[in-house]
Formats: C-alpha cells, sequence, structure tokens
C-alpha cells in the first residue's frame, strides 16, 4: 500500500513538475499558458531582455520556437505564450472583434504580470505571427506604451476589430509580410500600418518576395537578426 501511494505521488509530482506554467490576470478569468526558452546561453536567474512571442492559429508555443526562433543566440529571455482558443489541433489568438475585446486587455497585463516575475531589463520585445501577428498589431496600437519594439509578421488588422477607438502609442513597431501571402494579403499588412501611421506610431513595413511562412523560411535569419538587434540594444 506504502508503496503503491508513493508511486501515485511521484507520478503527480512529475506530471506537475513538467506541466507548462501559466498566468493569471487579475482583472478577468482568463489565464494564458505559457513556455520558457533562453537564449545566447543566458542562464535562468539572469536579468534578461524579454521576448514575447505569440505563435500562428493551429500552431503551437514550443513548436513556434523550434522551427522560427531556434536561430537567435544573444541573451534573451524568450516568453513563447500559447493562444487562447483552439484551432486545428493547435492553439490560435482573436480573429474576430468579440475576441479581440475579450483577449487584448488580458494579454497585455499578463505580459507585464511576466515583465515582473522574471528579472527583466527594459520593456518586453513582442514578436506575433499570422493570428499571432494580429494580436502584436493590436497591442501596438491599443497598448504601445507597454512594450520597447513591437515584430508583426504576417499579420493584419482593421478598425472593425479595433472597438473603441483609444490609442497608446509607444513601441517603434517593424512589420513584415510577404507579397505573395495568400493566407493574410498583404493589403491587411497595410491597413494596419496605415492605422498605426495615422495614430502617430513610428512603424517600417518590410515586405518581401515570398508567402505567408516567409518566418520559416527565406525570411527566417533576416528576422532573426533584426530581432537580435532589438534585444541587444536594451542591455
Amino acid at each position: 500500500m506504502k508503496k503503491l501511494l508513493f508511486i501515485i505521488l511521484a507520478v503527480g509530482g512529475a506530471t506537475w513538475w513538467f506541466k507548462d506554467p501559466t498566468v493569471s490576470v487579475a482583472s478577468s478569468d482568463v489565464s494564458f499558458g505559457y513556455v520558457v526558452k533562453y537564449s545566447g546561453n543566458a542562464g535562468r536567474g539572469d536579468t534578461l531582455p524579454m521576448l514575447v512571442a505569440l505563435h500562428g492559429n493551429g500552431d503551437t508555443a514550443k513548436h513556434f520556437y523550434e522551427t522560427a526562433l531556434d536561430q537567435i543566440n544573444v541573451p534573451a529571455r524568450i516568453i513563447l505564450i500559447k493562444g487562447p482558443l483552439s484551432h486545428g489541433g493547435g492553439d490560435a489568438w482573436p480573429w474576430t472583434a468579440a475576441d479581440f475585446a475579450r483577449y487584448g486587455e488580458p494579454i497585455n497585463e499578463a505580459i507585464a504580470s511576466l515583465a515582473l516575475k522574471y528579472p527583466t531589463v527594459g520593456k518586453p520585445v513582442l514578436l506575433g505571427f499570422s493570428g499571432g501577428g494580429m494580436m502584436a498589431y493590436y497591442q501596438a496600437i491599443k497598448h504601445g506604451d507597454s512594450y520597447s519594439y513591437i515584430f508583426p509578421v504576417s499579420g493584419q488588422l482593421s478598425n472593425a476589430l479595433l472597438g473603441d477607438t483609444s490609442f497608446r502609442r509607444g513601441a517603434k513597431v517593424y512589420a513584415f509580410h510577404g507579397t505573395k501571402d495568400n493566407v493574410i494579403s498583404i493589403s491587411g499588412g497595410r491597413e494596419a500600418i496605415n492605422i498605426l501611421r495615422a495614430n502617430g506610431a513610428l512603424v517600417k513595413l518590410t515586405e518581401f518576395d515570398g508567402d505567408h511562412h516567409g518566418i520559416f523560411t527565406n525570411m527566417k535569419t533576416r528576422i532573426t537578426q533584426a530581432v537580435e538587434q532589438k534585444l541587444t540594444s536594451l542591455n
């Protein structure tokens, strides 16, 4: 009986140990799972720049790191947040005005909590791809002052998704979008950029000859280098 109890406790303890952490938001019932990675020989106790990464819809946080962000070599703490919705066997980010209204503020609060939980240099850098890129654009418009730099990749946004007209500029925005993107058209990215510029944000859009998945293929090195440069500037 004692042996059986020990096995049960050991299995339960192992499950807890390997379970990804979550961050809760005090102002709502929303919580987000996340994965932590370290780059550039950095360690858990180091005070580091923070890169917050939002994967595409239908993907997972771990897979996004392994395929898009694994080449980052400068010291940083990489927080990969899991989308709060389900899609195609993976996780997803808001795609409707109602979802943005529900999750837009909580994700900003969650990132602020994570920046306090972990020893962080400066404000977080935010990167989002596809559905995560839409949330990155949303954060740039609604909560830009919470971040140092924002990198939306292959994302979009419109006034219809924004809801109210509140806007807090602050972060410099470096967007990337393929001209042959047949998942989220380049026109959607341009519309987001125009909204940002109309509200006084500092923003640069790099259009590249490629499709929706450039962050994994022909643009991976260039995007990695751009992110590394900004992370290094925070030290």
